[in-house]
C-alpha cells in the first residue's frame, strides 16, 4: 500500500522509524479474502476444515472449521462464530458498534449537532487490540524510538515503565501530578516546553480516572488543561499526541468532575493536538479475562481536502495499526469479539449502560465509606490523594518515617492486609494504593482500623 494521504498529516513524521516502516503486506488474509471471493478451489489460510460429519460423530455435511465436539458443551455460540480467525483488525461488525459506543459516550446530544458531525467523521474506526494493555503498547511503539520522551505522570500505572522503559527503551518525563490537591498543569505545560527543545514532537499519556490514585480532575480543572495543551501547542509549533488510557472510565463518583473522557475535548480543538483514544471491555464492560481492547485515533480536518482523501487516510491508518497487530498478536480473540458484538445487537447501549448502574453504586458507595473512614486517622505520616472515580484510592506516607515497601510488609505479616506499595523517591512517589473495588463494603472500616494501627508501629 502507498501511504501518500497519511505522509501529508502530522501523523507520519511524528510515528516512531518502527511506525514509519510498518505496515500489512498482502499476505495470507489477503490472499484468503480474494480466493474467498474469487476461488472455487481455496487453499489459502492455515486453519484446518472439512465435512463436520467426516471428523465429528453425527455431524452433518457443513463445511466447517475442524473443532473438538466437547466445545460446544461451553458456550451456545455457533462453531462459525467461535471457531475462525477473524479479521486482522477485528469483527467489523464489533468494531463498527463500538465507534457507536464511543459517540455514545461522548454525551453529546442531537442539538450539538456540529460537535456530533465533527465525532462521527473525523475519528477512525477503532481497531481491536489484544486488550487495553496491548492498545497502550501499540501505541507508543507507533510514536516512540528508543532516543524519545513522553510525559507522563509520577504517579502512573506501572506498567507503563515496562512498556516504554524497559521494552521500547524510550525515556519517561514525569512531572508532580498534584499541586495543592489540583492536578498540576503548569508541571505539565513546563514539560512540554522542555520535551519540544529536544524533539521534533511531544508524546503526553494520561490516563482518568487514574491508576493508582482514582483522580479525576474537576470540569474546570479539565478546561483548564484542555485550553493548556491548545495554546502550548500554537506556542511550540510542534505536535502534541495524547495518548488517552480510558480504562475506568465509566467509573465516575462525583457530580463536579469529568464524566467523559477527555479525547471528546481534544478532539474537538483544530490545532495539531492529536488524541488517541485505549479503552476496552476489561473494566468498561467487566469482562476481564476477554482481551478485547480499541485505538481509536482522532483526526483533524485540515489534513485532508475532501472526503475521497479522508476515507484513504483511515484505510492507510488502519493498515499501518493491522501491519503492527499481524507483527505480534496475529489477531484477537475470536469468542469475546463476537460476545461483545451480540452484546450491543441484541441487548442494546442503554441496557449495558443499566446492567452496569448496580456495579456503579457498589463501587461508589465504597469509594465514599474509604474516603470517610481514612480521614478519621489523626496521623502526620500519611495524606490522601484526591480522588474521584476508578478502583482505587493513593495513600501517602511520609518517606522519612517508613518506606512504602517496609509498611506493606508489616501491614501484610502482623495485620493480615494487602496492599500495593509504590515506592519511586526519585520521582517523589511513596505510598500505598488500596484497590476498594475488591473490597466489600463491610470490611472497609475494619481494613483502615488494621491500617491505622499498623501506622502507630512506626
Amino acid at each position: 500500500m502507498k501511504f501518500d494521504i497519511i505522509q501529508k498529516t502530522p501523523l507520519y513524521n511524528n510515528f516512531s522509524e518502527i511506525g514509519k516502516k510498518i505496515y500489512l503486506p498482502d499476505g495470507i488474509f489477503f490472499w484468503a479474502g480474494r480466493a474467498k471471493k474469487e476461488g472455487e478451489i481455496v487453499g489459502t489460510l492455515g486453519a484446518a476444515y472439512g465435512f463436520e460429519k467426516d471428523f465429528i460423530d453425527g455431524g452433518d455435511s457443513d463445511w466447517l472449521p475442524c473443532y473438538l465436539k466437547e466445545i460446544t458443551d461451553y458456550s451456545q455460540f455457533s462453531i462459525e462464530e467461535m471457531i475462525p480467525y477473524k479479521s486482522i483488525g477485528g469483527l467489523l461488525q464489533t468494531r463498527e458498534i463500538w465507534k457507536d459506543w464511543i459517540i455514545k459516550k461522548s454525551l453529546y446530544e442531537e442539538k450539538d449537532e456540529v460537535l456530533l458531525s465533527r465525532l462521527k467523521k473525523f475519528i477512525t474506526t477503532p481497531i481491536i487490540t489484544g486488550g487495553v494493555t496491548n492498545g497502550i503498547f501499540q501505541a507508543c511503539v507507533m510514536f516512540l524510538d528508543p532516543s524519545d520522551s513522553i510525559i507522563v505522570p509520577n504517579k502512573r500505572w506501572g506498567n507503563y515503565d515496562n512498556i516504554i522503559k524497559k521494552f521500547i527503551g524510550a525515556k519517561i518525563r514525569s512531572f508532580e501530578f498534584f499541586k495543592q490537591k489540583e492536578m498540576n498543569i503548569e508541571g505539565l505545560k513546563t514539560a512540554i516546553k522542555d520535551i519540544a527543545k529536544i524533539q521534533d514532537k511531544v508524546v503526553i499519556l494520561l490516563n482518568f480516572p487514574n491508576n493508582p490514585t482514582g483522580y479525576v480532575p474537576e470540569k474546570e480543572e479539565a478546561s483548564n488543561l484542555v485550553e493548556m495543551l491548545k495554546e502550548v501547542q500554537e506556542f511550540i509549533k510542534k505536535p502534541i499526541i495524547v495518548l488517552v488510557d480510558d480504562a475506568y472510565e465509566p467509573y465516575i463518583y462525583k457530580e463536579n468532575v469529568l464524566n467523559k473522557s477527555l479525547f471528546y475535548d481534544l478532539h474537538q480543538l483544530d490545532g495539531n493536538v492529536i488524541p488517541i483514544k485505549l479503552d476496552g471491555i476489561t473494566k468498561e464492560l467487566l469482562i476481564y479475562g476477554g482481551r478485547i481492547g480499541f485505538i481509536t485515533i482522532g483526526l483533524k480536518p485540515s489534513w485532508i481536502e475532501n472526503d475521497e482523501e479522508l476515507q484513504k487516510l483511515k484505510e492507510e491508518i488502519h493498515n499501518k495499526l493491522e501491519g503492527f497487530i499481524r507483527a505480534t498478536i496475529s489477531n484477537c480473540n475470536s469468542y469475546y469479539q463476537v460476545l461483545v458484538h451480540k452484546l450491543f445487537q441484541e441487548k442494546g447501549m442503554d441496557q449495558i449502560i443499566k446492567s452496569r448502574e448496580p456495579v456503579n453504586n457498589l463501587l461508589k458507595h465504597r469509594y465514599e465509606n474509604i474516603n470517610s473512614e481514612l480521614l478519621k486517622i489523626n496521623n502526620p505520616i500519611i495524606s490522601i490523594d484526591p480522588n474521584s472515580g476508578g478502583f482505587f484510592v493513593f495513600v501517602n506516607l511520609n518517606p522519612d518515617k517508613i518506606k512504602a515497601t517496609e509498611f506493606a510488609d508489616h501491614l501484610l505479616n502482623k495485620y493480615k492486609v494487602g496492599i500495593i506499595p509504590v515506592e519511586k523517591l526519585d520521582e517523589n512517589i511513596n505510598g500505598v494504593r488500596i484497590a476498594y473495588c475488591s473490597i466489600d463494603l463491610s470490611k472497609i472500616p475494619e481494613l483502615v482500623k488494621r491500617i491505622n494501627l499498623a501506622l502507630n508501629d512506626f
